[in-house]
């Protein structure tokens, strides 16, 4: 329903969308996206649609949303930008939240464009690619995580 309304209220977009969706890239046969769905603008530039839907119950959910997207889902758009190649992405988000008895629904949408993102998108590259390699040769990860 999110993807309809999606469409409805940005019509300069064509929304596609096909049930149990896998895109491959063959520069990097270790990745894949399932998109939520996928934009033509009316440029003829490709895109990516990615909906979220959350129930925040607790003050600091509402931290991971405040002035940004949280930072699992910022990852998945970079990943999805680089198994698709395409030129943009938008995340749709309806935020649901209860203020004593009543249910808050929020929606808000965010936009990217790739060009804006390709020093995060190769950070992203790179670590994926680490990861592979140490899945590859059998190297198992630190018992103890570095600090970020």
């Amino acid at each position: 329903h999110l993807r309809a309304l999606f469409a409805l209220d940005f019509p300069e977009y064509e929304v596609e969308y096909l049930e149990n969706n896998m895109f491959l890239n063959s520069k990097y046969p270790w990745m894949h996206a399932s998109l939520d769905g996928w934009l033509t603008d009316r440029q003829g530039r490709r895109g990516i649609l990615e909906i979220k839907t959350s129930n925040i119950l607790q003050g600091s959910q509402w931290e991971k949303w405040n002035g940004q997207v949280p930072i699992n889902y910022y990852c998945q758009i970079l990943h999805y930008l680089a198994v698709t190649d395409y030129k943009f992405a938008v995340l749709k988000a309806q935020l649901k939240s209860w203020r004593g008895d009543e249910l808050h629904i929020e929606t808000r949408c965010y936009f990217w464009e790739r060009e804006e993102l390709e020093d995060d998108i190769k950070t992203l590259l790179d670590a994926e690619r680490k990861f592979w390699e140490r899945v590859e040769s059998g190297q198992r990860p630190a018992l103890i995580l570095p600090s970020i």
